[in-house]
């Protein structure tokens, strides 16, 4: 058989699914022709999805391209290897040849959008979930990925268009029915969202992230019993998942928030709130809080001026509380506190007009709480001015290794004057401990490293992880890793966790080692810091 005849029936046993007996044909065409491009790169993609690495066949594609540089789907499946190694800048640069070469491959198009939404350039993937959609109007995909851009911007109307019409389209399209139940959380829609993960794990019964979400939603409606059920079926599962752990223990650790006592008598924090909205509050300005709890921020954008503030608290119990205490101190007619998620206000509604300040603390001890960053998005997106004020506008976080032998002794709770307590560990907070660096027996072993940085002022990926390299200072016992944070305020206002006050509620936190390291001065450690939706993490391991 002639080299284009073999060529021709390895495309054709590809495009039938027979991948061993169209790889034997690029073979041979490469046996007669070691540089010929289109088994170069089909002998490498198949390779690819029959389990070969992405950085052991990249090279075979960029011989192939570097001998014919006008083939689209080349560079499409460069950036597909270079997305799959975490390479995104460089899978967006070859998508970016690809759609150049062919700008009618809706795939392709779908393609780019992904790696820009990965960089956090939503806007432009929006747009490119929309070219694709132009010159391939069934890729059901892009219309999913259309509503993932559009939540992430803010338009969640039109996400869950988006969400609705590709499970029209493919009723048993997981991502989509996960994508609108998340939709659906976030719109406080928690019946109609704890279908939707039900859903999904009837389609998939290993989507893991389905039970979370789904358990997550059941405790909401005040299903508990059946929540703790649904998480421990998936603990045992997947004993080895951090998310379903992670739900797992914050069902254990429900309580009724108590720290709001200690919170309000935080006398630095109360301060560095009260000053950043005199700066920035001027009379009359329309101010929106979220996370009102007993109203005292509200009472303090008032005072600077406000003409208006709009304050909502998602607790019935916290806002019934936070409007006898507004009532007492005779601000009602300024003040409005709605019983309701903040995903859930309008505009010409719930607030007269776009606020000119918006004013949060959704802050806990390790800085980062449960959904803060989409939160923080979908205001800034739906419900601000473009040049309001926001406050904190910013934060950095801190850490060091700590030597914290008591403290380390229960996290985790293993065994106790000789008895094995570990069961009682269920009952410990998830993530981190809240430690008190000024009391506690806890001596760091390392010096302070700034471990990541968040600008509320802008859009941010709602995840995120990075490799920092610490070094120890002195001998000891490493038992984790103690972390702070600074809240920037505005440019002349700091507020640091790190307070060595008895009134700073937050004090410090810290996240344990699964086993303690000794350490010398001058060693070194690879700590992977980062944020999830849920909480920041670090973990350690010796270099």
């Amino acid at each position: 058989m002639a080299a284009p005849d073999i060529l021709q029936a390895a495309l054709t046993a590809l495009s039938e699914g027979r991948l061993d007996e169209a790889r034997q044909g690029f073979e041979r065409v490469l046996a007669a022709e070691p540089e010929h491009p289109t088994a170069l790169h089909w002998v490498a993609v198949i390779a690819y999805q029959q389990g070969a690495a992405p950085d052991a066949i990249l090279g075979q594609i960029d011989r192939a391209i570097a001998l014919d540089g006008d083939q689209a789907l080349f560079h499409n499946s460069r950036g597909a290897l270079l997305y799959a190694l975490g390479r995104d800048l460089e899978a967006a640069e070859s998508f970016h040849r690809a759609v150049q070469i062919n700008d009618q491959d809706g795939p392709v198009w779908n393609n780019l959008g992904n790696a820009l939404l990965r960089l956090n350039r939503v806007e432009e993937a929006e747009n490119c979930y929309r070219q694709a959609l132009a010159v391939a109007p069934g890729l059901i995909s892009a219309i999913n990925n259309l509503g993932v851009a559009l939540k992430r911007r803010g338009r969640l109307d039109k996400a869950l268009i988006c969400f609705r019409e590709a499970i029209l389209h493919m009723p048993d399209f997981q991502d989509a029915h996960f994508n609108l139940g998340e939709l659906y959380y976030h719109l406080d829609m928690i019946p109609e969202a704890e279908a939707e993960f039900r859903r999904c794990i009837e389609l998939n019964p290993d989507f893991r992230q389905a039970y979370a979400s789904l358990a997550q939603s059941l405790h909401d409606q005040g299903k508990r019993d059946e929540a703790m059920e649904l998480l421990r079926d998936a603990q045992a599962k997947f004993p080895d998942d951090e998310d379903v752990d992670f739900m797992l223990r914050l069902q254990f650790s429900s309580v009724a928030p108590a720290w709001h006592i200690p919170m309000v008598n935080d006398e630095e924090r109360n301060q560095a709130y009260d000053l950043a909205l005199r700066r920035a509050v001027k009379p009359g300005d329309t101010v929106l809080e979220i996370g009102t709890g007993s109203g005292l921020v509200a009472m303090m954008a008032a005072r600077a001026g406000a003409g208006k503030v709009v304050t909502c608290e998602v607790l019935p119990l916290m806002a019934d509380i936070a409007r006898e205490v507004v009532a007492k101190n005779g601000l009602s007619e300024r003040i409005t506190v709605l019983t309701k998620k903040s995903t859930q206000l309008q505009v010409g509604t719930d607030l007269p007009e776009r606020a000119d300040v918006f004013v949060s603390e959704l802050i806990n001890i390790g800085m980062l709480s449960p959904n803060m960053i989409p939160v923080l998005q979908h205001a800034r997106e739906a419900l601000l001015k473009p040049d309001a004020k926001i406050i904190p506008a910013a934060a950095v976080v801190y850490g060091a290794l700590i030597e914290a032998p008591q403290l380390a002794r229960i996290n985790p709770v293993r065994q106790v004057s000789g008895f094995d307590l570990s069961p009682l560990d269920k009952l410990r907070s998830p993530g981190y401990a809240q430690i008190d660096l000024a009391a506690d027996l806890v001596r760091q072993v390392s010096q302070p490293f700034k471990a990541m940085e968040f600008d509320f002022r802008r859009d941010m990926p709602e995840r995120d992880a990075r490799i920092l390299q610490v070094t120890a200072t002195s001998a000891g016992i490493a038992h984790g890793i103690a972390f702070w944070f600074d809240l920037v305020m505005d440019e002349e206002i700091v507020y640091s966790s790190a307070s060595t006050t008895r009134t700073n509620h937050w004090k410090q936190a810290a996240e344990f080692f699964p086993q303690p390291m000794a350490v010398q001065p001058g060693d070194r450690f690879m700590v992977i810091t980062g944020y999830d939706n849920t909480r920041i993490f670090f973990r350690s391991a010796a270099l």
